[in-house]
């Protein structure tokens, strides 16, 4: 039969479940529709945000390296706080001789009661603690970035996201439901668009073709996505993968006049700290440390060089005695503690290396395809109910009603 013929023929009537998930399905599209697709154009754009970055900015994001060693962490805070006037509140350094210092600063006046305090991020160059201008497209990312998590709008835009993403899983399911061919175990069943295919039947294929690629990924996206809308959803991570919640790393509380006793004690010399790291961790790729309060021990949060993804994160706790008192590393971790420590990398694919990165950046700039095509189908599908109630001399009937299988699709 000739493709015209197969595009031609009746329209088949769906089961009645297959009704049910189908008006879920054009529903929640229609409706989400606008949200995803800016979601995931925005994901996409942030997948390389770090690699573009560095290339437009040479002399921010990449320093030029110099014989000899580079300042130690506490000549570095020094001259960071001299130059900005501002308090170190966190030093993120690389092994890596042309990256720079990252150094988050607060204001050393207290903010007002009930008001965070203002953090900057400024990079410095690591053999002499200069601090680098601003990077170029910067304010770019930081807009795009939260217009992918909040749609610019605050909490309500951050609960807007949500919800989007709850219809991006239920998206994925209907729309695998509905794909499930006839003949289960066949590959171009699932995965050939046929090029013959014109109209309405070309672009459902590519739909729901395209749709099947892509699915894992959505579904990933949209699992993981939640835990940054939904407080809940995220402790219910915490709570179901037992995993540590960020901020309690540092060991149970102290017993009564335990925080006494430690801050009569010797002040942590950072440097010192930070040399017994160096000599008992393993070789790392970038680390991050926090001038500890006094009597705390120093923690670094670091890479190790070779890690399989960027959020790998180990931790090491060097106290004024120069002991190690905990180290936690990536490796040494249950399953489900390092997917939670993951969820950034899970997110964006990163967690699958540089083609998982690469797949999820293509997926989520797909995301306008299926918006579109969507809705294309579905004013095709009113306009084909309104012509053939108009031809039984009948009134329209309601979008509601028992909508009509693709063409193309019986068979399958």
């Amino acid at each position: 039969m000739s493709v015209a013929a197969r595009g031609a023929r009746p329209l088949l009537r769906l089961p009645a479940w297959t009704t049910v998930w189908f008006q879920i399905h054009w529903f929640i599209g229609i409706t989400a529709g606008l949200v995803l697709m800016v979601v995931g154009v925005t994901g996409g754009l942030l997948s390389y945000q770090d690699e573009i970055l560095r290339a437009l900015n040479p002399g921010v994001l990449r320093v030029t390296p110099r014989p000899g060693p580079v300042l130690s962490p506490a000549e570095l805070i020094g001259r960071i706080e001299a130059a900005s006037g501002a308090r170190v509140t966190s030093l993120g350094l690389a092994a890596a001789p042309d990256r720079p210092v990252r150094a988050f600063l607060t204001p050393r006046e207290t903010p007002p009661p009930g008001a965070r305090p203002r953090r900057e991020l400024r990079y410095a160059d690591p053999h002499d603690g200069t601090l680098l201008g601003t990077p170029v497209g910067e304010g770019f990312f930081r807009t795009t970035r939260e217009l992918h998590r909040w749609l610019l709008a605050g909490a309500e835009g951050r609960i807007v996201v949500g919800v989007s993403t709850i219809a991006l899983v239920l998206l994925s399911l209907t729309g695998l439901y509905l794909r499930w061919p006839r003949r289960v175990l066949s590959w171009r069943s699932w995965f050939r668009i046929d090029t013959r295919l014109r109209g309405r039947a070309l672009l459902w294929r590519l739909h729901a073709v395209i749709g099947t690629w892509a699915l894992p990924l959505y579904l990933l996206a949209g699992l993981t996505g939640l835990s940054w809308s939904f407080d809940w959803y995220r402790t219910a991570l915490y709570d179901l993968t037992g995993a540590p919640r960020p901020g309690a790393e540092a060991g149970p509380p102290r017993a009564e006049g335990e925080g006494r006793a430690a801050r009569r004690g010797p002040p942590l010399d950072v440097d010192a700290a930070w040399a017994v790291f160096r000599r008992e961790g393993p070789a790392f790729s970038t680390a991050q440390i926090r001038p500890p309060a006094p009597g705390q021990p120093l923690r670094v949060t670091y890479v190790e060089a070779g890690a399989p993804h960027e959020d790998a994160r180990s931790s090491m706790a060097v106290n004024a005695a120069g002991e190690v008192v905990e180290h936690r590393r990536y490796a040494d971790q249950p399953l489900g503690h390092r997917l939670m420590g993951s969820m950034l990398a899970l997110h964006s694919g990163s967690y699958f290396g540089p083609i998982g990165t690469a797949l999820m950046m293509v997926a989520s700039l797909a995301m306008p395809l299926f918006g579109v095509t969507g809705w294309v189908l579905y004013l095709g599908r009113r306009r084909m109910r309104r012509d053939a109630a108009r031809r039984a001399g009948r009134p329209r009937r309601g979008a509601a009603e028992a909508p009509l299988a693709a063409p193309g699709t019986a068979g399958e």
